[in-house]
């Protein structure tokens, strides 16, 4: 190897080994309490601008507000999260949906706060507790912050297969958690060690990674979260390959660092050596074999329902459209819209499926507008029905957590490889030519969610609706039926995924721009959270849902991620049961 890149793979290892610490969290918990901890990357989040507070705030020293934020205010977090969200759920049910659906409700809850007190400007202050000088080992440059972090895996790794050595008492544990405890065995204390140590190692995370970057709270949650790659690729149990993936991803992506190549391959070689994690992600969820309990849990406890609500709500937003001042109807533009996509969610539902990836179909949506000007709205629905049907057929039969990864990888996917990246993206988004005015648009939006609720009532009452109900309530019933499972769920990821693409073509002509923080993964979850917070089969709890997302953030920065998080965690859905395997794959 050359000494450039032997100097370039060294300088890979300092990110390799924060990655590692994050997969190490994440499998942690999982091997405990057989919960997957979507929450981290929003925890490491929280940790670093706590740290940043702390340091450069209140000017307290670097490595006391680190040893608060890490040793003290980690610990009781994990403590917290376990004894008020995912314990009291493991004790009444092992059901994957529901404890998914709480991890992203934490989630958003925490980057609402962040950005309600820090602000969602990006900010580059944050304190580097690692020193700065340089080695020269073998005539390679090291920077010494590596040594240390190496060393900080490797007690990690240590302690971690220390802590596993109960292997039989942890799977009991995982297996039936009651069972477990008439047994004798400590399931309590040991569900409360691994949320303990899996929030530490995110929060250092969180602490390692943030003077690397210029970071803004979702941002920061966001590239935390795209190192779940390397705890997917070890299917969320083996330390070893976790680290080994950790550590060849960071060292081949700091290895592109020396290709140059001009022109657009170049523009896309760069999207790929800044998101090569998000590579990592994408592939592991599409190429590794099932992970995860493979149990089904209780069957959905409601069904999709329709009357004459969401109609009103429809006619009353349209009512108000005539009496609004004309920078707040510019706002409510985007009202309809984002309802179209949050009653997207409803489609997947009427099958039993659950998708965290909307977002990425929005997304998709939005870019046909723009690329088609005059045709755009109409061919949306087709490019995201199509988008929809590419990226389930990898995952089409697998399911659990495996889907819910698939899903948020894909819409991570789309949004680092192709909404981010200006040689693909529009210059603007026109409106049909009858509708130009605020006013005359927000009423073609509202007809177009007019006619889809129509159309949504075939669902429930349509002649497919028998078979949508069978797969929902039952997947091994429904071939037992002779339901074409894998037909019939092509067709309903291709329609949500166009139901999607329409709302998400609508709000970019509504704003005639294209704007891609509106279509990152982070907005995908605040829906979806949204969505399971009023209920995904309640299509007028969608709509208003809707309305509430886009006045709380015109008034207050992050307020709707926290009225979100808080309905999400306190509301009844979490009481509803969901089935293990209705977490489904990106549309």
């Amino acid at each position: 190897m050359s000494g450039g890149a032997a100097d370039l793979a060294v300088a890979g290892l300092g990110t390799g080994a924060v990655a590692a610490l994050s997969g190490l969290g994440v499998i942690a918990t999982y091997r405990v309490t057989g919960v997957l901890n979507v929450a981290f990357g929003a925890i490491g989040m929280l940790g670093a601008y706590l740290n940043r507070a702390l340091a450069v705030d209140l000017h307290a020293p670097k490595l006391i507000a680190c040893l608060l934020v890490v040793g003290v205010f980690a610990p009781l977090l994990g403590l917290l999260l376990e004894a008020a969200v995912f314990g009291p759920l493991l004790i009444r049910s092992t059901d994957a949906g529901r404890t998914l659906i709480a991890g992203f409700g934490v989630t958003v809850l925490l980057v609402g706060v962040a950005t309600a007190i820090w602000g969602e400007q990006a900010r580059t202050d944050a304190p580097d507790l690692l020193p700065n000088g340089t080695l020269h080992p073998a005539g390679v440059d090291v920077s010494t912050a590596v040594p240390i972090e190496l060393a900080l895996v490797l007690v990690v790794g240590i302690g971690l297969a220390w802590f596993s050595r109960g292997g039989p008492r942890i799977r009991a544990v995982i297996d039936d958690r009651r069972l477990a405890e008439l047994a004798g065995l400590p399931a309590r204390r040991l569900a409360r060690t691994g949320w303990v140590i899996g929030t530490v190692l995110a929060t250092l995370t969180g602490v390692l990674l943030a003077p690397q970057l210029r970071f803004a709270p979702e941002t920061l949650t966001l590239v935390i979260f795209e190192t779940l790659g390397v705890a997917i690729a070890a299917r969320l149990l083996s330390a070893p390959l976790a680290i080994l993936a950790a550590f060849g991803t960071a060292i081949v992506q700091s290895e592109l660092i020396g290709v140059h190549l001009a022109g657009a391959a170049g523009s896309v070689l760069d999207a790929v050596r800044s998101n090569l994690f998000v590579v990592l992600l994408l592939v592991a969820a599409w190429l590794t074999p099932s992970f995860g309990r493979t149990q089904e849990g209780p069957r959905p406890g409601s069904r999709p329902t329709q009357g004459w609500s969401p109609y009103a709500l429809v006619v009353l937003i349209g009512l108000a459209g005539w009496v609004l001042r004309p920078a707040d109807l510019r706002t409510a533009l985007a009202v309809p819209a984002l309802a179209m996509v949050l009653l997207s969610f409803r489609v997947l539902y009427a099958a039993g499926l659950l998708s965290l990836g909307q977002a990425g179909s929005a997304g998709i949506g939005a870019l046909t507008a723009g690329w088609l000007p005059g045709w755009g709205l109409l061919a949306a629905p087709f490019a995201g029905a199509a988008v929809a049907v590419v990226l389930i057929l990898p995952v089409l039969r697998k399911s659990g957590l495996h889907w819910a990864v698939a899903t948020l990888a894909a819409a991570t996917a789309l949004s680092s490889f192709l909404f981010d990246q200006p040689l693909f993206t529009p210059t603007s988004v026109p409106r049909p030519g009858f509708a130009t005015g605020d006013r005359a648009y927000l009423y073609l939006e509202l007809a177009l969610v007019a006619v889809l609720l129509v159309i949504l009532i075939s669902l429930v009452r349509g002649p497919g609706a028998l078979r949508l109900a069978a797969l929902r309530d039952s997947e091994a019933a429904a071939r037992t039926a002779g339901v074409a499972v894998d037909r019939e769920r092509l067709a309903v990821f291709a329609s949500a995924g166009a139901v999607a693409a329409l709302g998400g073509a609508l709000w970019a002509a509504g704003s005639q721009v294209f704007d891609p923080t509106t279509f990152e993964p982070a907005q995908g979850l605040l829906w979806f959270a949204a969505a399971a917070a009023v209920g995904f089969g309640d299509s007028a709890g969608l709509i208003a849902a809707a309305v509430v997302l886009t006045v709380a953030d015109s008034y207050v920065a992050g307020a709707s991620a926290i009225i979100v998080g808080v309905a999400t965690l306190l509301g009844p859905t979490l009481r509803v049961q969901f089935r293990h395997d209705a977490v489904a794959v990106p549309s």
